[in-house]
């Protein structure tokens, strides 16, 4: 069983954003990305540019 998740269905225009943190860090990490993962990719320069596997690959090392 996970320890957070995020289910966003309005993320981004038509984009739904969904998560599942485990907690191999510890609860508090999977927390603090459920906290913080979706304004950080929001934040990067390629999301804005529309390019979003990019954006999830720096928005997670953000993260971490």
């Amino acid at each position: 069983m996970e320890d957070a998740h995020i289910s966003n269905l309005k993320f981004n225009d038509n984009q739904a954003l969904f998560g599942v943190f485990d907690g191999h860090g510890g609860r508090e990490v999977a927390h603090y990305t459920k906290s913080y993962l979706e304004a950080c990719i929001k934040d990067l320069k390629e999301f804005k540019d529309k390019e979003y596997p990019e954006a999830l690959r720096k928005g997670f090392l953000q993260v971490d």
